[in-house]
């Protein structure tokens, strides 16, 4: 059973994974494409930054710290690719070692929005 496991989970796994960064990678050029064009809008400060705030909720991220124009958010990245390898390389135990791993050693992504800045987006990692 296990290799079975290893021989269909770990090369799906590996190819999830390298999806995932992709897609978090456009999802990211997407959030920076939408705060550029807050930026540009005609609304006040604090309504942009509501907009970029509720935006930002809405797909997951927790409001570390905000001001009028700076807005600091962040976000454990949950990526299935690396549980499937775990599992694949690991059988059952994978999934205890990367429930733990996620629970207490991986740090969460930080984003930093500023719409006065040079760089309106960022991300920073903690």
């Amino acid at each position: 059973m296990s290799t079975i496991i290893m021989l269909f989970v770990l090369p799906l796994g590996i190819i999830v994974y390298f999806w995932d960064r992709r897609n978090y990678a456009q999802s990211l050029a997407m959030f920076k494409d939408y705060c550029v064009q807050m930026n540009h809008a005609d609304f006040l400060e604090n309504e942009k930054m509501d907009r970029i705030d509720e935006m930002f909720y809405q797909n997951g991220y927790t409001r570390i710290e905000r001001s009028d124009s700076r807005l600091v958010i962040e976000k454990k990245h949950f990526n299935i690719g690396v549980l499937f390898i775990c599992l694949g390389a690991l059988t059952y135990f994978g999934l205890l070692i990367y429930l733990i791993y996620y629970r207490f050693f991986l740090k969460a992504r930080r984003v930093i929005v500023d719409l006065g800045g040079e760089e309106i987006m960022r991300e920073e990692k903690k």
